[in-house]
């Protein structure tokens, strides 16, 4: 048998000489694209705006109410508060655990809140839910009564 300078057979998982220039253009475009593909695809990311539906809805919300006491219903655990300009009225919820005090800080109890008492509620909003956290007495009902105004001279 003679021997061949080359044989036309290679081995098993190479590629024959004429193959692997081709293969490697591939492989180079390949890379290339994904390379150009990559930064762009980031971009869009980082500029999309989220859809409204997407958003999370925030937490409870903070908020403060400025009026007048209507009525407190003590087993309801119920407050009525009018708005200064008495044209509305708004109802509270009351806990066990909910704080009431005059402006100056000095601690009260719900008794305190008695029709006519000027007060600011501070609560948290969380869907159609109110969670009354404390009360602060501005002015009670009865200052300012008894007092008379001396004319200035």
């Amino acid at each position: 048998m003679s021997e061949r300078p080359w044989s036309r057979r290679t081995s098993v998982g190479t590629f024959s000489g004429h193959c692997a220039p081709l293969m490697a253009g591939w492989a180079a475009i390949f890379v290339t694209a994904l390379m150009a593909a990559g930064p762009a695809a980031g971009q869009q990311r980082r500029t999309r705006v989220p859809l409204a539906d997407k958003i999370i809805t925030p937490g409870p919300a903070h908020q403060a109410f400025t009026g007048r006491v209507a009525s407190l219903d003590t087993k309801r655990h119920v407050l009525n508060v009018n708005t200064v300009e008495g044209e509305s009225f708004e109802i509270f919820p009351l806990k066990k655990n909910t704080k009431v005090a005059t402006a100056n800080g000095r601690a009260m109890t719900l008794t305190a809140l008695q029709p006519g008492t000027d007060v600011l509620v501070y609560y948290e909003q969380k869907g159609d839910q109110r969670s009354v956290q404390n009360i602060v007495i501005l002015a009670p009902k009865n200052e300012g009564k008894g007092k008379k105004s001396h004319p200035s001279s």
